[in-house]
C-alpha cells in the first residue's frame, strides 16, 4: 500500500512526489525518510545516522504519482562500502537538489545578497527534474500548514521564492547582512534582530564578529541549519581605551598581545543560514505568532512583487493558524530558558575573568608607577 505522501524525517517537510527520496534499510529505522538534500548534506536525526544503509528512489512518489525505485545505495562511510559492480548504477541527481519543492526564480537583476564563496555547482536553471515552475503550486493562496502543523507545499514555495530573491546569484546560503536586511523588511524590531543586536564592538572583537557569534548562537539554540564562511574583519579599533592607555605607560615596550588581543585584521566564522535552515527558522516564527506573521508576510510580498504572486490578491489572514502551534511555543520557552541559563554562566564567567585581568593591570601599573625611595647603607 503506497503512502499518499512522503515527509521527509530530518527537516520534517513534504518530499514532492517527483523529487528523490532515500530510505534507510537498517533496522533501528523502521520507517525512515529523507529528502535528497538531507541525505547528500549529512544530516539525520535519530535514531537514523548517515552511516546506515540507504536505498534511493528516483521519484518520492505519492500523490498519485507511482514511485520509481532507484538501483543504488548510499554508502556515507567510503572507506567500508562495498566496490561498485555492474549492478550498481551511478546516481544521477544534481549537485544540489533542492529539497523544498520549486525552482529558484530567474535572477531579478539587483545583488541583494553577497556572498564571498559562491557554489559553482549551484541549480541555476528555471525547472528542476523536468518540471517548469509554473507547476509551482496552483494559482491562489492556500493554507500555509497541514493540520499536523506541518509546512503546506505553498508555504514551502513562498519561502523558497524570497530565498531565491534573497540570494539572486544562487550560492545556496545568505551572509548575516542579507538576513539581516531580511528580518528589516518583515518588520522586527532591532532587538529582534539577533545580527544587529549584537553589532558592538569590544576590545577582542569587532562589531561584525560580535554579531556573528550572536547570530551563529541562535542558530544552535533553535537547530537551525546554516554554514560557516570566513569574514575578513578590518584591522580592529579598541573602544574601550585600554590599548592607549597602556601604550602611554609602557612606551614602546607596549604590545597589544599583552592584553589577550591583536590590533592587526583577524579572521572569523560568519553563520550563513542555509535554504533549509531558512524554511526552517520561517516555520518557527509563523506558528509561533501567526497574526504577527500574517502581516509581516503581507508587506514582504508587496516590497519583494514576486512575480509567482502578482494577480493573487493580498495575502489572507486565513493561510495562517488562528493562535499560535502548542507544541512550538512550549519548544521556544523551553530555548529560551536554556538560553537564559547559558547566558547567565557566560556573564558569571566573564565577570571572573575581568575581575582577575583588571587586578593583573592594576598590579602592573603599580609596578611601573612604583615611586618608593630605597636607600641603601653601608656599614
Amino acid at each position: 500500500m503506497s503512502h499518499l505522501t512522503y515527509n521527509c524525517d530530518v527537516c520534517r517537510t513534504r518530499i514532492p512526489p517527483l523529487n528523490p527520496r532515500v530510505h534507510c534499510l537498517d533496522p533501528a529505522c523502521p520507517d525512515f525518510d529523507l529528502c535528497a538534500n538531507c541525505a547528500l548534506g549529512e544530516r539525520s536525526t535519530p535514531p537514523h545516522v548517515p552511516a546506515h544503509k540507504t536505498k534511493v528512489f528516483k521519484t518520492a512518489g505519492g500523490g498519485g504519482v507511482t514511485m520509481a525505485e532507484g538501483r543504488w545505495y548510499i554508502h556515507t562511510n567510503v572507506a567500508n562500502a562495498p566496490p561498485p559492480t555492474q549492478n550498481i548504477a551511478t546516481p544521477s541527481l544534481p549537485p544540489r537538489p533542492m529539497a523544498y519543492g520549486p525552482p529558484p526564480l530567474p535572477s531579478r537583476g539587483s545583488n541583494m545578497g553577497t556572498n564571498p564563496n559562491p557554489n559553482p555547482n549551484s541549480n541555476s536553471a528555471t525547472s528542476f527534474h523536468g518540471h517548469s515552475q509554473d507547476s509551482y503550486p496552483s494559482a491562489g493562496w492556500q493554507p500555509f500548514f497541514n493540520p499536523d502543523s506541518s509546512p503546506s507545499h505553498t508555504f514551502v514555495t513562498l519561502i523558497n521564492d524570497i530565498f531565491t530573491y534573497l540570494d539572486p546569484t544562487n550560492n545556496g546560503n545568505l551572509v548575516p547582512e542579507t538576513f539581516s536586511r531580511f528580518l528589516d523588511d518583515m518588520g522586527y524590531l532591532p532587538h529582534e534582530n539577533a545580527w544587529k543586536g549584537g553589532l558592538k564592538a569590544t576590545f577582542g572583537l569587532s562589531a561584525e564578529s560580535n554579531a556573528d557569534k550572536s547570530l551563529k548562537n541562535a542558530f544552535d539554540l533553535f537547530s537551525i541549519d546554516h554554514i560557516l564562511l570566513q569574514r575578513q574583519q578590518p584591522p580592529h579599533v579598541d573602544p574601550t581605551g585600554l590599548t592607549s592607555q597602556f601604550s602611554r605607560v609602557l612606551g614602546s615596550a607596549f604590545k597589544p598581545s599583552m592584553l589577550g588581543s591583536s590590533a592587526s585584521t583577524t579572521v572569523g566564522p560568519m553563520p550563513a543560514i542555509t535554504r533549509a535552515g531558512f524554511v526552517e527558522i520561517t516555520r518557527i516564527e509563523a506558528l509561533s505568532d501567526p497574526s504577527r506573521e500574517w502581516g509581516n508576510f503581507s508587506r514582504l510580498i508587496k516590497k519583494y512583487d514576486l512575480p509567482r504572486y502578482r494577480g493573487w490578491g493580498d495575502l489572507p489572514r486565513s493561510v495562517l493558524p488562528d493562535v499560535p502551534d502548542a507544541a512550538m511555543l512550549q519548544r521556544v520557552a523551553g530555548v529560551n530558558a536554556f538560553a537564559k541559563r547559558q547566558g547567565k554562566e557566560a556573564l558569571d564567567a566573564a565577570i571572573v575573568e575581568a575581575q582577575i585581568r583588571a587586578r593583573g593591570r592594576e598590579a602592573a601599573i603599580d609596578l611601573l608607577s612604583d615611586t618608593r625611595r630605597v636607600e641603601y647603607r653601608y656599614l
